[in-house]
């Protein structure tokens, strides 16, 4: 039986809400990237970063988050393939950058505006 084909629009109804919906899981996974790229920044003197933070064994931590976001970033693919390899007219480059935003603004807007 051929695969079914659909159409970017369709791909877009399907693709928004869900990844607003992946957001929800993915929030801690963002939180210890935000970690990560925090301490990494104050490595460099990018920016300063609380010395309580790295010497309370923040490479564990960044250690776990790493493990955490590739599992999450392996969900989120996964789910969005799923349906939108199925549409051939579907601009690609445009529909995976709106992914990666639908799932990581709104969580760092919650850790950074509301926590």
């Amino acid at each position: 039986m051929p695969r079914r084909e659909l159409r970017p629009d369709q791909v877009w109804l399907i693709g928004v809400p869900l990844n607003l919906l992946l957001a929800i899981p993915c929030a801690y996974p963002v939180a210890f990237a935000m970690l990560a790229a925090q301490v990494i920044a104050g490595e460099l003197g990018w920016a300063t970063i609380d010395s309580t933070v790295v010497d309370d064994g923040a490479e564990l931590v960044i250690g776990f988050g790493v493990v955490a976001v590739l599992f999450a970033g392996l969900l989120v693919f996964g789910l969005n393939a799923l349906f939108a390899f199925r549409a051939p007219q579907l601009k690609r480059d445009r529909y995976w950058l709106a992914v990666a935003l639908l799932v990581v603004v709104p969580d760092v807007l919650y850790w950074t505006l509301i926590r």
